[in-house]
This record gives C-alpha cells, structure tokens and sequence, in this order.
C-alpha cells in the first residue's frame, strides 16, 4: 500500500496533504495553485512555525494560478552567518546575468520588483557579453539556471522575472533596493521592452494563532533556517542550539508538519530531509525525481566510489559521503549505452541538485544531498545497487521478492539507444 493509499482521519489526510504541498514546493519551487483552500491554509500555517510564506501568484490569463515558497522578514536566512559558503546559491555568471535581468524588469526601485516588466533576451545578451561574461555560460544561464530557480521566465525571446523573485522576504528586497544604483543597465533604445504582463502576488493565511513569539522559537526557527538552505550537514559547533534535547525536540515539532525532521550524521553533524511518506508520495508523482538517464549515472558513479571500493575493503561504513574514493567521466563513459554528452549533462544536473560532487576538478564523489537520506531509504538505495551490480544473484533475487519485482530481462550487448533496466538504481 502507497503513503498516499494509507487510511487517514480526515483532520489528519489535510495535515499529510498540507506536508505533501510543502514537499512538493521545495521539489519543484513552483506548483499549482489548484489544492483545496484547507489544505492551502494548513501549509501556510505549517510553514509560518519554521518562518517560511506561501506565496499564491496569479495571471490575468489564469485565475488559479501557481505557488511559491519563500521565507518571512525575521527568519530569511541571512549573508555572513553559519558557514554561508555552504548556502545553496548561484555561481558567479549566473548572478552576474541575474543582475542584469533584475535591473531590466525593475527600472523603479521604489516599487516592488515583481511582477516588473518584460524585458529582451538579445540585450541581456548584449550587455552581459560586454561585461565580459562569456556568452556560452550567458545563454546556459538564460537557457537553464536561472529559469529552473524560477526566477526568470522565458516566452520566446521574451523575458520576465519568475515566481521566486515573488517570495523573495522583504529584507532581501530591501537590500536589493539600496544596491538598486549600481546594478548594469540595459541600453534601452537598442532593445526596446514589450509591453508588461499582468501578474500579482499574495501571502497566504493560515491559522497563525499559534505562530511562536517566544525568544527560544526564534532561535529555533533560524537554526531551522540555516539546515534547509544548507548545502551539506552542519557541524555540531555551527549550531549549538541542538546540543540542548529540548530545542531539538522544538525544531522537530516545527518541521514535521512540513514533511521534514531533523537528521545526525554518524560523526554528529545536522540536516534536515523528508520524511517518508511525504517522500514516498513525492516519488510517487513523480515529484522533482531524476530522469532515467540522471538515475543511471548516478547509479555508475555510486558503484565505482561506493560498491565497489566497499566489495574491495577499502570502504568500510554505510555512508555514502566522506570516502576520497573518486571517478572520472572517462571511466564512466566506458557504459556505452550513455553517451558522453548525456552523460555530462546528466553529472551538471545532479551536481546541481546535490547528488554529485566534485573533490577535484573532473574528479566525481557522491554528493552531500544523501546525507538528507533516512536510515530507511539509505538501505533502499544500497538494495538498489545490488540490483544494478549483480542483477542475477542470490541477494537481488532476494531483495526483488521481498519487493515483488519481477526478474530482470537478460542482459544484451546493446549500445544504442538508453540506458538498461539494469542500470536504473
């Protein structure tokens, strides 16, 4: 029986469904607005404990229109504290190019920057190339950075701030205001801008009754801050807050309703990760999943930093990370059934999400996102190779009973075409 299928009361189907949104938010950044308005009002109260907003954004052409997560004025995790190096963030030619598209959408910094106005990808293009970025990493950034951030939009060659710029907490637009004058500026006579769309932005209510005030919530509610935009788990010493049973157990009680908990490493160290049954859903529909050839190749790179030096015993715990065991595309390559295109794309997305890592340059680990794994799903994921390694064994014959599978199709020497069965973790 599925997470979803589960029998539930009533009171609690609309608080899973609640977390399930929430889940669904930080997969996709950007989901539809079209979710029964108790269910929008329990994620909304959800995500006001761990100081977060739920932002409903609506088109003249679509009168139900999309939701988008973002962080309250107090708890908006802030530049300068807790290890910002390890903050998820945009590398340097992406935040150069969003630099210029903010300032082509937000001519009036005493305006709110969202919606803004629409504005030309060929002037982006221009004045980025004579800031000196290179083009190539221009368009890359137009093309897929930015626009999976959601905080640009593309129609044609015509271009506007995304849903994210929406939630963006009012601190940081404050900032953005009082740096508004050194921002680039586009020549506006060599690439006139259309007309604006329509588009507004609100918050959400929910039951905020029970918001927490009290001094120790919102220390709480800022360490919660800075594991969900952590990059990799936090030493113990960069929050000394969760030494203390007490405030772990206040963070707990904040996250859960979100589909989150709080996780420790074997050596101590802090994130947070989705329960279960909201990940179970997720994955269920499909929700911010990898595609079948990202699968694949991140189930090679597993197999030749993890199974293999583990078989050879020079690997010798279940963690996934902390192992200078490397690969190169070039070993991963010799799985003719990817090219090597695909598969260079596919270690730029999962590096991008976390799954992968570099040690050095061209050299390939697993990355920090699967330290967000339960213990449960971890063991899972360590069946799943043993399913990829040696389909034809006793312990996948096992594992595939115990999870009613059907045995694999025989293997052929086939290198055309995507990637086999076999290769999917």
């Amino acid at each position: 029986m599925s997470a979803e299928d589960t029998p539930r009361a009533p009171g609690e189907e609309v608080a899973f469904q609640a977390a399930l949104l929430l889940g669904r938010l930080r997969a996709l950044r950007v989901t539809s607005a079209a979710v029964p308005e108790a269910v929008l009002a329990a994620a909304a109260a959800a995500a006001a404990q761990t100081g977060r907003r739920v932002i409903r954004i609506v088109g003249a052409e679509d009168g139900t229109g999309v939701l988008v997560l973002g962080w309250d004025g107090e708890t908006a995790p802030a530049a300068g504290l807790a290890v910002p190096s390890w903050r998820l963030g945009l590398p340097p030619v992406p935040t150069l190019v969003w630099a210029v598209c903010l300032r082509a959408a937000w001519p009036e910094p005493e305006l709110a920057p969202f919606p803004g106005r629409v504005f030309k990808r060929a002037g982006i293009l221009s004045l980025c190339s004579q800031l000196g970025a290179d083009p190539d990493s221009v368009e890359r950034a137009l093309d897929r950075t930015l626009p999976d951030a959601h905080l640009i939009a593309a129609d044609g060659l015509d271009l506007c701030l995304g849903p994210a710029v929406a939630a963006l907490p009012p601190a940081v637009v404050e900032g953005l205001r009082r740096g508004h004058h050194v921002l680039p500026v586009l020549d506006e006579g060599a690439c006139p801008s259309p007309p604006m769309r329509q588009r507004s932005a609100l918050e959400v209510s929910g039951d905020v009754s029970q918001a927490p005030e009290a001094s120790d919530h919102y220390v709480v509610r800022s360490a919660v801050a800075t594991l969900e935009t952590a990059r990799k788990p936090l030493p113990r010493a960069s929050l000394p807050v969760l030494a203390d049973p007490a405030m772990r157990s206040l963070a707990e009680r904040f996250l859960l309703p979100c589909g989150r908990h709080l996780l420790q490493t074997p050596d101590g160290n802090w994130i947070t990760g989705s329960t279960d049954p909201v990940a179970d859903a997720l994955v269920e529909e499909e929700g911010g999943t990898l595609t079948d050839v990202e699968r694949a190749v991140l189930a090679l790179v597993l197999l030749h930093t993890v199974a293999i030096p583990r078989a050879q015993g020079r690997h010798r715990h279940s963690r996934w990370t902390g192992e200078p065991h490397t690969v190169t595309l070039t070993t991963l390559a010799s799985n003719r059934k990817i090219s090597k295109a695909a598969m260079s794309a596919a270690l730029r997305r999962l590096r991008a999400a976390g799954m992968v890592a570099e040690s050095t340059t061209g050299r390939y680990v697993p990355g920090p996102a699967l330290d967000r794994l339960t213990e449960h799903r971890s063991g899972m994921l360590w069946e799943d190779l043993i399913l990829v390694g040696r389909p034809d064994g006793h312990l996948a014959a096992a594992v595939r009973r115990r999870r009613g599978l059907a045995s694999p199709l025989p293997r052929r020497d086939n290198s055309v075409g995507g990637p086999a069965e076999t290769d999917r973790p």
